[in-house]
């Protein structure tokens, strides 16, 4: 019996073992730690990755741009970004594929110190061509030159009317340097999305200008807000891979959809340690409109992007053609 013990065990560690070796690690680059990136994390914190082999690390980047580089070389194999990066690759016939969309709407708010807002003595319900060109004058906080933060803002001086120079933007880095600018007031506002923004408020700091989760700018919804996107070479050599994360990620969307903000927050809570329980579902509130349910991009979807990014030299149908379905 003893010797049928030892022999059952040994055959549980070499299973464990094959499991193991089965395991495929996976590298995804993202902007910043937030909630435009909530069904990787949520996927990650449920064990939807592992269910499919994959063991995935999350590579935060404090702003979207230089992973380009790593994905292209393949030091990961995949991104989470906005279509506003695939305009760039495009630009430079870099073979990228979006192969599938989990938000369709633009989640980057821009805030204005409560400070500033009371200055200006204009509503934070006024029409938003009035407080886009409320902002001529104001110090407005980015994460890093070229990244989505930066193109918003630029948006924003086009719809209220201002020039290059009517704004000063300036590249501050992540969500914690975001707030800590504006705590010691050295910009009057920011563009990031949730839940940094959601935190500003709460702290009385700052005040929503432009809520792009709610739809605020219509020119730019629907929009192609973060999609997985990989290498054409990494997509041919393992479909089996690529479709694998796609299943994990779907499935995440699937059930935040479905289920409250407080059940959603307690599975990825893990992964936001500062973020308190009452901003986190309120944050997770204000994204949950903008999952995409199907996982597609569409036409319209590209050309609000472009509009977004305001660049003449890349079509919308070649941003659109940049996707595929196949994987899905």
């Amino acid at each position: 019996m003893k010797t049928l013990l030892l022999a059952t065990a040994a055959l549980c560690v070499a299973a464990s073992g094959v499991e193991a070796q089965k395991m495929k690690d996976i590298k995804i680059t993202q902007a910043v730690a937030s909630f435009a990136f909530l069904p990787i994390s949520y996927a990650k914190a449920a064990g939807f990755y592992k269910a499919e082999g994959l063991n995935v690390t999350q590579i935060k980047t404090r702003g979207g741009g230089p992973d380009l580089v790593a994905l292209m070389s393949g030091d990961v194999q995949f991104k989470a970004y906005a279509g506003t990066y695939q305009i760039g690759a495009i630009k430079k016939k870099r073979k990228l594929l979006n192969v599938y969309n989990f938000y369709k709407r633009n989640l980057i708010s821009v805030v204005i110190s409560a400070k500033k807002q009371k200055e200006l003595g204009i509503s934070a319900s006024a029409p938003l061509k009035q407080r886009a060109a409320a902002l001529k004058g104001l110090r407005l906080g980015m994460t890093r030159p070229g990244s989505l933060t930066h193109k918003q803002l630029k948006h924003l001086t086009r719809v209220g009317g201002l020039g290059p120079k009517d704004v000063r933007i300036i590249a501050i880095g992540g969500p914690p340097s975001l707030l800590a600018a504006l705590k010691r007031d050295q910009i009057d506002g920011f563009a990031i999305s949730p839940p940094a923004d959601r935190i500003a408020i709460a702290r009385g700091l700052a005040v929503m200008w432009v809520d792009n989760a709610a739809g605020a700018d219509p020119s730019i919804d629907p929009f192609m807000m973060e999609s997985i996107v990989t290498t054409k070479e990494f997509a041919d050599k393992n479909p089996g891979v690529v479709k694998a994360m796609i299943r994990a990620t779907r499935k995440a969307v699937a059930e935040i959809s479905k289920k409250s903000a407080k059940e959603v927050f307690d599975v990825i809570k893990g992964e936001f340690k500062k973020v308190k329980a009452p901003i986190g579902e309120l944050a997770i509130k204000a994204v949950k409109p903008a999952l995409n349910l199907k996982g597609n991009v569409t036409k319209k979807m590209a050309k609000n992007t472009m509009l977004l990014d305001g660049r003449k030299d890349v079509s919308a149908d070649q941003l659109f053609d940049t996707y595929t379905a196949k994987y899905q």
